[in-house]
């Protein structure tokens, strides 16, 4: 029978193994490690599932901060409240459900309260000019909250500068207001929607004009004009004008041209000039006709012009024949013709001696063709129109690889149809002196515009989340094949030691114990438990480290048997 050998000397404890051969302390080191490497695995799989968080709303205080926490809590939203600035957070791909739930509920609502100030119990000894500080107050609260429901606008504030009425004084100083606005990222405000802020201020305050409105945004740019009428203001109204008047020729002719060529195929520039001169005429002109009847009045009595007048003249025979009679009529009727004929005159005839009892009056007004003229041209008259446009090349069909387009450029046809098309749209006129250029040139598509370029990879938020999980997984299977799996081969497989075998006298009658590294739990446990692959294990062993003992120990047992 065999059994275990204990060593004899110092020198024999190194044969025991070290602390790891020992069983309980194996299966201890084991559990510590396992719990350590699942622990680590744990924390590297929720951080890869942590997502980003986002402020919901910036600079909310205390209170709404609780208030909004409940909200959320309730919404079953995850957030969490940053320690260094005390901003409310939530993941990224819920913030828009986070602020329409705090939306819901009035939040962030603003500190300050309009006429709900004064609604309340005011006290018994209130002093007049703490009603009146409340009403401005409340009234200034009211303004910005209007205000800022505009669109472009986030916050609003109103400062009113009301005079105290005096009866003692017959002029009173007017109202004036001042206007400071917070406007949204990338939003402006036309300076339509500027004067309706002004002239809505203005009209909520008695006794003031809109002249003492002052609107002013957050980068302390002056957005309202004192004087409208001041030659800045002019100047600017102008500006605007022309180049509003450019961006309508520039829109005609891209969406004229785009069909034709593509889209992002075509880059126009149009150039007016304006006359913003204010002139007036005033033309009198006479035509080719004259003489012309105005109004003519004729007036007669008795029985003048018949065809037998009275006898006239000195009684005798002379007188009473009929040439007498027709000589002296002419002759007193050519005063009237004469006067007849003179322009712009008045002819009048007065009693005639022609026929005794009656009288002949005439009457004619003569006017000339005169025309009068009054001209007054309005600002803003186009004086001369530049326009250049430049056109892309255009698709020739598809390549043989069918890949990549071909690309053509535009024939002198095409060109001057195109030319033709923009004189068209711009309204060309060759007395104003316009000029019309089209240019085709292949444009450069690999310089793209910064604001049309994709952004990086990494401020890419979705690209972040795969990059911490793909981090997470690396870092896990490092862990097992670095960490992990060493340990275990250390803990399991013991220390390995050269085959001993220890030979014995026979005449001691004491067994030879033979130990191997591949069978650690042989040289501490009793060789009954030994199993046959262990044991011929340990032989094999022996013979490969000692073939002589190992034959010395055969050749006894045979000897011993025998």
């Amino acid at each position: 029978m065999s059994v275990i050998a204990l060593p004899k000397s110092a020198s024999g404890l190194k044969d025991l193994g070290y602390l790891q051969d020992i069983p309980a302390v194996r299966q201890l080191g084991l559990l510590v490690l396992v719990a350590g490497t699942i622990a680590l695995g744990l924390w590297l799989f929720f951080w890869t599932q942590k997502p980003d968080y986002v402020p919901v709303h910036a600079g909310l205080d205390a209170k709404s901060v609780d208030e909004a926490s409940e909200l959320l809590r309730g919404a079953q939203i995850p957030f969490r409240i940053e320690p260094s600035s005390g901003a409310l957070s939530v993941p990224t791909d819920q913030v828009g459900a986070a602020r329409m739930t705090l939306a819901s509920a009035g939040l962030p609502s603003s500190n300050a309260r309009g006429f709900e100030a004064i609604q309340g119990d005011q006290g018994f000894g209130t002093s007049q000019f703490i009603e009146n500080a409340r009403y401005q107050q409340a009234l200034q609260t009211e303004l910005a909250r209007t205000i800022a429901n505009l669109r472009p606008v986030r916050e609003a504030r109103v400062h009113l500068a009301m005079p105290k009425p005096s009866a003692f004084t017959r002029q009173n100083e007017p109202a004036s207001a001042s206007v400071v606005l917070e406007l949204r990222s990338g939003s402006t405000l036309e300076q339509g929607q500027v004067n309706a802020i002004v002239h809505l201020v203005a009209s909520s305050i008695p006794d003031l004009p809109p002249e003492r409105v002052t609107v002013v945004d957050q980068f302390g740019r002056m957005l309202s004009n004192a004087d409208p009428d001041s030659d800045d203001a002019i100047g600017a109204r102008q500006f605007d004008q022309q180049r509003r008047q450019e961006a309508v020729y520039v829109q005609r002719i891209q969406e004229l041209l785009e069909p034709m060529t593509g889209p992002g195929r075509v880059s126009a520039q149009v150039s007016v000039d304006m006359d913003f001169a204010q002139t007036e005429e005033a033309s009198e002109r006479y035509g080719p006709q004259t003489g012309l009847v105005r109004s003519e009045q004729l007036s007669e009595s008795g029985n003048l012009g018949s065809a037998a007048p009275p006898p006239q003249g000195i009684p005798g025979s002379a007188s009473n024949t009929p040439i007498a009679a027709n000589t002296a009529a002419p002759n007193a009727a050519a005063p009237a013709n004469a006067a007849a004929t003179a322009p712009n005159a008045t002819a009048a005839t007065a009693t005639s001696s022609v026929s005794g009892p009656g009288s002949r009056t005439a009457v004619r007004n003569y006017e000339m063709d005169r025309t009068l003229t009054h001209t007054r041209q309005a600002p803003g008259r186009i004086r001369r129109v530049t326009a250049a446009v430049l056109v892309d090349n255009v698709p020739a069909g598809v390549s043989e690889t069918g890949k990549a387009p071909r690309q053509r450029a535009l024939t002198a046809a095409e060109l001057q149809r195109i030319e033709t098309l923009v004189q068209q749209a711009v309204g060309f006129d060759a007395q104003r002196g316009d000029v019309v250029s089209v240019v085709n040139a292949p444009f450069a598509r690999g310089a793209l515009d910064p604001e049309e370029q994709a952004p990086p990879v990494w401020q890419n938020p979705r690209a972040r989340d795969l990059l911490r999980i793909a981090l997470g997984g690396l870092a896990v299977l490092v862990l097992i094949f670095t960490v992990l799996r060493p340990a275990f081969r250390q803990l399991i497989a013991p220390r390995r030691r050269a085959a001993s075998v220890a030979l014995v006298e026979a005449d001691d009658e004491i067994p030879v114990t033979l130990s191997t590294p591949s069978a650690a739990k042989a040289s501490i446990a009793s060789p009954a438990v030994m199993n046959f692959d262990e044991k011929l294990e340990v032989a094999r062993t022996a013979v490969n480290t000692d073939a002589k003992r190992v034959a010395q120990v055969v050749r006894n047992w045979v000897e011993s048997d025998g």
